[in-house]
């Protein structure tokens, strides 16, 4: 390119990057999935350790960058974030650091986006090169000072719990004085405690709501990601060994400081909770945006619904709702991938035909990068997680929960569809005779901002905060309880 790689160029790198996650999305989750890459790596990793922002100066202007640096059993990890592009959680995997020398990247469709920088210590900043397909830009970053806790005051204590599959880490709130205690569990795809969707903290803004109405909460990273350990391709009943795990031992060292328990599960969260409804503590749950269908009707509902906004024909549609009816079939019945990887390979061959030639360019070897999408394309389809969801009937555990609940929905929400979900929430309620509020929040999408479509596209472009009527919803019901 003869003025090197400038926005628009980048902007289109990303887009692919960030394809197979958004074909996850769409066809297999309830949330973006995440794969974060794991190295080992050298010496003074608590240097490194935290949220760092900077910019890749590009020609005359400069592209803002964030980056969360993890480090968990050995391992140091991260995350990057693209405002301007509006990319976010971009799976960051440090190569190298040696000394003061770091290098660390993120994949693109054409391979490697990678930083090689020198790490400076006294007010720790990074200054070194970025470069993408032979382009080479100066890039700066400044870490970012912590702060305990997330309000000023707010008594935030970050305690360990050994589980079956490991170590699970997260952020304790205890108030005074004893109320029930919160626990929030996140949606699909590995989350850190914080939940972090599009730049938007939605168990980060609710903990510090809830904390300020007087309600303790516990909040914590998945098995694999942030500082707990375990397998990130976990069942949705392995999650709910988790949560039982975390249960016992909340009572067993926090128990004379909270008077039960509550759960608030956000999306497949939701989910989760109904395996621990059996719990003598147990108070109320709370299902944020969760499904009330079985996880492959969501999953349908979510294909349609995106299409139409998205614009795609119904020939296109009846296609995907097949490819997508073939891909359960595969996966209920452990069956052989090879039809479908082949159809799936021919369909991107035919889609990257249709791209500008310089941009089928950029893409390198064609039949490598096919091979690698299709990879990474049905990774999730192929995880324990994946049949698990599925084959998740929720109604079948919701009718047999004897204690309140409230279900939450988002008007807007293209991700769990508040008309089908509360239509079957309602139907539950009538036939089993249960404690179930059914609440629909005006204007809100699946995080429960206020939004515009509903569309996920557009949820780091929202305001990060909750929509008019949603925490007071949950106030309102959690006063209420016995």
């Amino acid at each position: 390119m003869d003025n090197g790689l400038n926005k628009a160029y980048f902007h289109f790198l990303v887009n692919f990057a960030q394809f197979h996650f958004f074909f996850h999305f769409m066809l297999h989750s309830l949330f973006i999935i995440l794969l974060f890459l794991f190295q080992p790596f050298g010496q003074n990793k608590s240097d490194l350790e935290g949220r760092w922002s900077g910019s890749i100066e590009i020609n005359d202007e400069s592209l803002r960058i964030n980056i969360i640096f993890s480090y968990s059993d050995g391992i140091l990890d991260g995350s990057l974030d693209i405002p301007q592009q509006n990319a976010f959680n971009l799976p960051v995997e440090v190569t190298g650091f040696e000394g003061d020398l770091i290098e660390f990247q993120f994949q693109t469709g054409t391979g490697p986006a990678i930083f090689s920088g020198r790490l400076y210590n006294g007010e720790p900043h990074i200054i070194g090169e970025y470069e993408q397909l032979g382009e080479k830009f100066p890039f700066t970053l400044k870490k970012r000072p912590s702060v305990e806790g997330i309000r000023t005051g707010m008594p935030e204590e970050d305690i360990l719990i050994e589980t079956r599959a490991g170590q699970i880490n997260g952020s304790l709130i205890l108030t005074e004085p004893e109320s029930p205690i919160i626990i929030l569990l996140s949606g699909s795809g590995a989350q850190d405690r914080d939940e972090n969707v599009a730049g938007f903290r939605v168990f980060r803004e609710l903990s510090g709501a809830l904390y300020n109405h007087g309600f303790s909460s516990f909040r914590y990273d998945d098995r694999g990601i942030g500082r707990s350990q375990g397998e990130q391709d976990a069942t949705i009943y392995d999650l709910g060994e988790d949560l039982k795990d975390v249960m016992r031992h909340l009572k067993m060292n926090y128990g004379d400081r909270f008077s039960g328990f509550v759960l608030i599960g956000h999306s497949q969260g939701g989910m989760v909770s109904t395996l621990a409804a059996n719990s003598a503590d147990l108070n109320g749950i709370i299902f944020m945006a969760s499904p009330f269908l079985r996880g492959d009707e969501i999953i349908n509902e979510q294909i349609i619904r995106l299409s139409e906004n998205s614009g795609v024909t119904e020939e296109v549609l009846e296609t995907n709702l097949n490819f997508q009816q073939r891909i359960y079939d595969v996966v209920r019945s452990e069956g052989d991938w090879t039809t479908i990887e082949q159809d799936l390979s021919d369909r991107l061959e035919e889609q990257i035909n249709q791209l500008p030639e310089q941009q089928r360019a950029a893409l390198g070897d064609m039949s490598s990068f096919i091979q690698s999408q299709v990879d990474r394309q049905l990774s999730a389809a192929k995880s324990r997680w994946f049949k698990s969801m599925i084959e998740f009937e929720t109604a079948d555990y919701i009718s047999k929960i004897d204690v309140p609940m409230l279900a939450l929905f988002g008007e807007k929400d293209m991700q769990v569809v508040a008309q089908s979900n509360r239509t079957k929430a309602e139907e539950l309620k009538s036939e089993f005779g249960l404690k179930l509020d059914v609440i629909v929040i005006e204007e809100a999408n699946h995080l429960f901002q206020k939004a515009n479509t509903g569309m996920p596209g557009e949820y780091g472009m929202l305001e990060r905060s909750f929509a008019a009527g949603f925490i007071d919803s949950i106030i309102n019901w959690l006063q209420e309880l016995d």
